[in-house]
């Protein structure tokens, strides 16, 4: 088992335990990066979920500031080996810029996003973590996405108000679908959905108790019924990961209790929250076949279209023209989306290269790591093609630990040779 992980779960002597953190914090066992490289990783994966501080007309974020340098201060690590799920990623790109250069729709910046995004991040970006430790990846990114939920749970109960780069839903009187930082609700509820697999990186069960919740009601501020995607990811972690399952469930009921506790000193702000969470269902309710039919009437659109996607797409103002046409949106599934911007042999590939990823994760028994990317692939089946850059960010962390993993592997082959 990776050794990052194996104490969390695993009961190890002393001994061993201390052996490992010295084979994670050695120099030969893991690859370093400069200082100023390292603050810009840092700062970049803190950033990546929180892609609603950006200026209000492009779609570059504050993260892609600290992303860029951070990759090409790197760069080295990619040039010295070609992984085999970059291979399925590469070939991806061709066929996404020229589905673009054959739209007669396009616009120039369009094909540098297709260029950044799809030529840049998604093969070479995990260069950016390859030397931080995965524990520290998970702190950062846990932190973010609690941030955001805070931000959100205000959001939904009118304190917090929105930023102009977000797209907010709202119901009746003062009620929303709260963003969070993130672009839209359903952007956080893609972003919270693998965080759950961070949580056994936190050693100690009141943190894990505390982020849990904070990222549930993250989620609930959401109001979005792609929440059933995170249950697969809380179950795993949960049922497999969580070393202190008992005193988990009875520090989390310790911690509901003290936090209805402080509620009821007001009668009044409890039954405004109650109400609150009913109104939020009741219209979630009376909306949802509403939702489901045009959902599917998107599908069954795209699914049409992509009848002439066998080698290329329409690329993304094609798409948005042909599906949107007739109702008004784009199609909220990420793979089929992939087929009818850029083909079926791209979103083949792209989809590929994210499997090769977890697979190969999973062999390394980096299993948090695996599932954390395989949960994220669940939650995009409900999103949009996106050209932003938090839309990929766990892909390339997930790939900058299987590179870490590797290196970690080879270096400690070595001396044996």
């Amino acid at each position: 088992m990776n050794s990052q992980t194996l104490p969390l779960f695993t009961p190890q002597p002393r001994a061993r335990f201390a052996s490992a953190k010295r084979v994670v914090a050695s120099p030969q066992a893991m690859p370093t990066g400069n200082t100023l490289q390292l603050f810009f990783a840092h700062a970049a994966i803190f950033l990546l979920p929180l892609p609603a501080l950006k200026y209000t007309s492009t779609s570059i974020t504050l993260a892609d500031f600290f992303l860029v340098p951070a990759i090409l201060m790197n760069l080295g690590y990619a040039l010295r080996q070609i992984y085999a799920f970059q291979i399925p990623l590469l070939l991806a790109f061709p066929l996404f810029l020229f589905s673009h250069l054959l739209d007669p729709d396009c616009e120039l910046i369009t094909v540098f996003q297709i260029c950044y995004i799809w030529g840049f991040l998604v093969p070479f970006g995990w260069c950016a973590f390859v030397n931080i430790p995965v524990r520290r990846i998970a702190y950062l990114l846990l932190a973010s996405n609690v941030l955001s939920s805070l931000i959100a749970i205000g959001q939904f109960g009118g304190l917090i108000p929105d930023l102009p780069t977000q797209k907010v839903i709202q119901f009746k009187g003062s009620l929303k679908r709260a963003a969070g930082l993130m672009l839209q609700c359903n952007a956080l509820a893609m972003s919270l959905t693998p965080c759950f697999l961070l949580l056994p990186y936190l050693p100690r069960v009141w943190p894990r108790i505390a982020t849990c919740l904070m990222i549930i009601m993250g989620y609930a501020s959401t109001v979005s019924k792609s929440a059933v995607l995170a249950i697969p990811g809380m179950l795993f972690y949960f049922l497999w990961r969580e070393p202190e399952k008992r005193k988990f469930l009875l520090s989390a009921l310790v911690v509901s209790l003290i936090g209805l506790g402080f509620l009821s000193q007001s009668s009044t702000d409890v039954w405004q929250l109650w109400e609150l969470v009913k109104e939020a269902a009741q219209a979630r309710w009376d909306g949802a076949d509403n939702s489901f039919e045009e959902r599917t009437n998107l599908v069954q659109i795209a699914l049409e279209k992509s009848k002439e996607c066998f080698l290329l797409g329409f690329g993304t103002e094609g798409t948005m023209i042909l599906i949107s046409e007739s109702t008004g949106n784009t199609v909220h599934v990420f793979y089929l989306g992939l087929v009818v911007i850029a083909g079926y042999p791209a979103a083949a590939l792209v989809t590929a290269g994210m499997l090769i990823i977890v697979g190969t994760l999973w062999a390394q028994r980096d299993y948090n790591v695996a599932i954390f990317l395989a949960a994220q692939m669940l939650a995009l089946c409900v999103m949009t093609v996106l050209c932003v850059s938090f839309q990929y960010g766990v892909l390339m962390i997930a790939a900058s630990v299987l590179a870490a993993n590797d290196m970690r592997a080879s270096s400690m082959r070595l001396p044996h040779r």
